[in-house]
């Protein structure tokens, strides 16, 4: 079993048990429209309606960056009439402590950071962020502060507002974790690459064990 794309019928054809059988039953048992990528949905489907919804076996947009990556192999995509967002997590992980000095948010750490972690996938409008890190900061009453960049199809800068805050009550005290879960919106819907960035107002700050995961909103 598995999904054919609908058939047009015209005046007067003979509709057979074939037919039927394929174009009824298995498409109904499917549950909804299965192709192999973005190109082979937006050729079957070239004038979409909103809230139709494709799942794609071998989809091209999603990518991340980082030392482990979490990029599924297939993915249910949801026209929300501007784009057809991708509502599957895609997530990017890496271990490396590393360091940073700089009071403005930046993806560049000091040391062996390893490879910065970033998705990419189509969204719309919002989308929802997860983020997760150990920090710390060497400087008593410092905040390490750990935030994401948007780029491409859109262009926002990494805020504090969706972004996590330690307070150092302990300096050179052992990493602690932080974890947040926020809903950017603003965006322009489209492909786009979300970056974590790093800042601390005083002093140095020390993180690893860095996660991001985005799941579009249709």
């Amino acid at each position: 079993m598995a999904w054919t794309t609908p058939s047009t019928v015209v005046a007067n054809q003979t509709l057979g048990a074939a037919f039927w059988n394929e174009q009824v039953r298995d498409n109904a048992f499917m549950g909804r429209a299965v192709y192999a990528n973005e190109a082979a949905r937006d050729a079957a489907i070239p004038s979409p309606e909103e809230g139709m919804i494709c799942y794609l076996t071998a989809p091209t947009i999603p990518a991340a960056t980082g030392e482990t990556t979490f990029v599924p192999s297939g993915i249910t995509t949801i026209y929300n009439g501007s784009a057809w967002v991708c509502v599957t997590p895609v997530g990017a992980f890496t271990s490396n402590f590393a360091t940073t000095t700089s009071s403005s948010f930046t993806p560049t750490l000091s040391g062996t950071p390893g490879i910065n972690p970033s998705v990419t996938l189509v969204t719309g409008t919002t989308a929802l962020v997860q983020t997760k890190t150990s920090a710390e900061g060497n400087t008593l009453n410092s905040y390490p502060e750990i935030s994401v960049a948007v780029s491409g199809a859109s262009t926002i800068g990494a805020n504090v507002e969706w972004g996590t805050i330690h307070r150092v009550s302990l300096a050179g005290s052992y990493p602690q974790q932080h974890a947040g879960t926020v809903i950017i919106s603003g965006l322009t819907a489209g492909t786009n690459t979300f970056t974590m960035q790093y800042r601390i107002d005083t002093g140095t700050l020390n993180c690893g064990r860095r996660t991001l995961t985005v799941q579009g909103i249709a």
